[in-house]
């Protein structure tokens, strides 16, 4: 591929969202026989017919669908390194940002941030997600997330990460729970029938014997989307759990709980914001990234 042949890939995004070849010229502004001898050129590149003709316009074929996350990925970065080096203006901007975010997260961390986005930009939304994806390089670097909300990523990582605040993890159980009173000890914690919050992505626990070693002995009975659907189980049974202080807050007036010290010296975890190190200097990013840490900020605050 020669490089003025780069210029296809817009053409290529444009020719696949629309499914119609007049409609493709139309979104770019340029002639429709340019947009036909693009994809003469395509299809020569490719040695692949790419699109099939239908009733309305052209159908993608497999090869076509195999590429093109790769090639929006690819005008979707080029398009940030043009805004990164362009003003920001949150007042007037329709910007749309998605987000994937970690379930025990989204009861306090989202409703501050959406307040703050609509009190200054109010013709900016937002898509939170949520956080199913395992691949986090992938999924930031094909920008089909601007940015996860998550703990910290395990091992190595090329990924950019800054801490939005800490919360406390605290054992969650029955108000009325006969046997844990004012405190749990290891050997209680250990003794009794758990339900956490699962990471579904990797069929496994949110918090792991790898964030805390004697996680690893726990007796999990139940494995729940989230919190919202955890503690009905919690308040109605024998069960406890582990969640951050904030969200067993945010649920006491729902459920006759009670939250006990987690009777681990390591009991405070911080949330981190992690996106691609090709965001990083785009001023809308930015942006969201100072919304995102000054609502964290705002609940440790409250």
């Amino acid at each position: 591929m020669k490089s003025t042949d780069l210029n296809l890939i817009p053409i290529f995004v444009a020719i696949y969202e629309e499914k119609n070849l007049s409609k493709a010229a139309a979104r770019l502004d340029i002639s429709q026989p340019a947009v036909s001898k693009a994809l003469a050129r395509l299809r020569d590149i490719y040695d692949e017919p790419l699109f099939h003709r239908s009733t309305s316009g052209v159908e993608p074929t497999s090869f076509a669908t195999d590429i093109y996350p790769a090639m929006l990925a690819a005008l979707k970065n080029f398009n940030s390194t043009l805004s990164a080096s362009s003003r920001f203006d949150p007042k007037v901007s329709n910007r749309i940002f998605s987000i994937a975010c970690l379930s025990v997260a989204s009861y306090e961390l989202v409703p501050q941030l959406m307040s703050q986005i609509r009190q200054q930009a109010p013709n900016i939304a937002l898509e939170v997600h949520p956080l199913f994806t395992k691949d986090y390089e992938s999924d930031l670097r094909l920008q089909r997330y601007d940015l996860i909300i998550d703990l910290p990523p395990r091992g190595r990582t090329v990924l950019k990460t800054e801490v939005i605040f800490s919360e406390r993890l605290m054992v969650v159980c029955s108000a009325e729970h006969p046997r844990i009173k004012e405190s749990c000890s290891v050997e209680q914690f250990l003794a009794e029938e758990h339900a956490v919050v699962s990471r579904w992505q990797a069929r496994d626990s949110l918090l792991t014997g790898e964030d805390i070693e004697d996680l690893a002995r726990r007796n999990i009975v139940y494995r729940a989307a989230g919190a919202m659907e955890m503690l009905p189980v919690i308040n109605n049974s024998e069960i406890i759990g582990t969640l951050p202080q904030s969200t067993i807050e945010h649920f006491s007036k729902t459920y006759d709980l009670k939250a006990l010290p987690l009777p681990f010296s390591d009991s405070i975890h911080d949330l981190y914001a992690i996106w691609h190190s090709s965001r990083t200097n785009e001023s809308a990013h930015q942006w969201l990234r100072l919304q995102i840490k000054q609502a964290g900020k705002a609940i440790k605050k409250s």
